[in-house]
Formats: structure tokens, sequence, C-alpha cells
């Protein structure tokens, strides 16, 4: 009986001390105000996952059946909008080579940026990818899949990641002090939260 309560009380204690998984920051005025300061620093990883895919709506497509619906495009159009609110000129932009994450991408950013496969092809290295291409002093913009965000939350936390809404961001501080912090995510309908579009 003492070893059951023994494994018990490590078992309760790891679920006490494990990181969290990444929240959403939508009604968290510190994480907003954090977000906000990183921002500036250029601090940030943000992974976007790609707009709604075609094949999986029943809305039109707005080209390719592994693409973006077309009222994906709007709703990327309209978060690229509040990406500039907050100032993509100091950002390093990349994206998936697959069409759902280069149509979500120049719907974005008005052009296609960089491509990089390991945005795509990311089993158990996204953090370690996205760690190599982060500048100092820059924040990095990563349009990618469900899967690869959850390796980094997974990497970062060891909480089960939940999947990520499409077009929704999540926030990996990277400042050079200490290990990487997940702050949080937004959905896409929440950003004006933290950037609002005069």
């Amino acid at each position: 009986m003492p070893l059951a309560v023994l494994a018990l009380g490590l078992i309760s204690g790891f679920w006490l001390i494990r990181p969290p998984a990444a929240g959403n920051i939508a009604h968290d005025y510190a994480s907003l105000e954090a977000l906000r300061e990183h921002w500036r620093q250029g601090d940030l990883i943000i992974l976007v996952r790609h707009a709604e895919r075609c094949d999986r709506s029943s809305a039109p497509c707005l080209s390719a059946p592994d693409g973006i619906t077309v009222r994906a495009q709007v709703a990327a159009h309209e978060l690229g909008e509040r990406f500039r609110v907050l100032g993509v000129a100091d950002a390093d932009i990349y994206s998936s080579p697959q069409v759902r994450a280069e149509q979500t991408a120049a719907s974005m950013f008005g052009q296609q940026p960089a491509q990089q496969n390991w945005l795509y092809d990311c089993r158990g290295s996204m953090l370690r990818q996205a760690q190599q291409h982060k500048v100092a002093h820059r924040n990095l913009i990563l349009v990618t899949h469900s899967e690869c965000i959850e390796d980094l939350e997974a990497t970062v936390s060891i909480a089960e990641p939940a999947t990520p809404d499409y077009a929704s961001s999540l926030f990996l501080i990277n400042d050079g002090q200490g290990a990487p912090k997940l702050l949080g995510y937004l959905d896409a309908d929440q950003w004006a939260a933290v950037a609002p579009i005069r």
C-alpha cells in the first residue's frame, strides 16, 4: 500500500509542476501587454496555422482543392492587417511550401514569403528549426500547419497540445535569456484585442 501511495504522490506532483499548455491570451491584459513589449523587442516566434482548407470545407475554393477557401483568403488578409499594425518591417516571414500555407501567407502579407520545407516536415524538429532561423531583435513569423504547432508546443510544454484553429497564432518568447517560453495564442478573430485596425 505505501508504494501505491508514493506512486500516486509522484504522479500528482508531476501534474502540478509540469509546464502548462499555451492558453488563450485574448482576455489576459498582462499577456497582451507582454506580447506588445516582446514584439517591440523582436523577441517573438509566431506560428500561424494556415487558413481554412478547401478540401475539408463545403465553401468555394480559392483555386486548388489543397489550398484555402475564398472566405479564408479574406480572413487571412485581415489577419495580415493586424500583423502590420504591430509592424512587420523588423520581422522575418517564412511559410510552408504546401499550397494552403502559401496562399495564407500571400493573402496575409501581399506576397509569397520564402518557403521552408521544415515548416511542413517538422516532426520532432520544429523548435530547433525555429530557433535556428530566429535572428536577435527580429520577430519570426512562420505560416505552418497544426502538426508543426503541436510539435513545438509539445517540445516546450509537457501538456497535451490542442489542435489550433485555422489562422490562429501561437506566440513563443525567445529572447536569448533562458529557455523559450510559450506566451499563449490568439484565434484569428481575437486580434482586435492586441492590434486594432484604425
